[in-house]
């Protein structure tokens, strides 16, 4: 059985990205089963960029084939040159990594600067690497971003997810309820009312990915 690094010190991105490759023939490591501590810098200008860099320097700490994602976060009701986006530099846009908390603060705070919510998507990129000239990429396109689109509003509810603090302020009026606060069961009665296109694209996602870990 291959071994495959997900690239992430995340434990719940790592159960998610896990979850998508369930049923293939491979064991999935996470960094800290291997040692590695480390966070790879993230210097690119955009998403995609910054997974393949990931992707390489986890790469090179381990050996292995390596599968990576990066998001930068996109307010649509700011204009893409505004300092108020945060871009890639979601943990960093304030000149530091911030931790949940720091992180449910900043973006609070620059919720609350434009009226109390504001309309957001994350906008993802994908890498499966099998080494330094060998890789796969996966990016949503500005068409697909309209599909994922998520209302986030200042006041934070209680509940927090690690690792998915903004949880925390995405709010669904569906559901009436947090992201942070949902079930399972009601995440998907959120997403099947409005959010068909948005399904197909993470299905395609997912086929994407599966096909790709299969070539390693």
């Amino acid at each position: 059985m291959k071994k495959l690094l997900i690239g992430t010190n995340n434990p719940n991105k790592f159960k998610v990205f896990t979850s998508y490759l369930q049923g293939l023939d491979v064991e999935f490591v996470s960094p800290s089963d291997l040692g590695l501590s480390d966070i790879p810098a993230e210097n690119a200008r955009n998403a995609i960029g910054n997974a393949l860099e990931k992707a390489r320097a986890w790469h090179r700490a381990s050996g292995l084939p390596v599968i990576t994602e990066d998001s930068g976060l996109v307010f649509f009701d700011l204009p893409p040159d505004h300092p108020d986006q945060p871009g890639v530099m979601v943990r960093r846009a304030s000149g530091h990594v911030m931790d949940d908390e720091e992180m449910l603060a900043w973006y609070s705070a620059i919720i609350r600067r434009h009226g109390g919510q504001l309309r957001s998507a994350w906008e993802d990129a994908w890498c499966v690497l099998k080494d330094e000239t060998t890789y796969a990429l996966h990016a949503d396109t500005p068409e697909t971003l309209e599909h994922h689109m998520r209302l986030m509003v200042a006041d934070p509810c209680a509940a927090r997810i690690p690792g998915w603090p903004l949880d925390s302020l995405t709010y669904s009026p569906i559901i009436n309820k947090y992201v942070a606060e949902m079930t399972p069961e009601e995440k998907r009665a959120a997403a099947n009312a409005n959010q068909t296109a948005a399904q197909a694209d993470q299905l395609q996602l997912i086929e994407w990915l599966r096909s790709e870990v299969r070539k390693l």
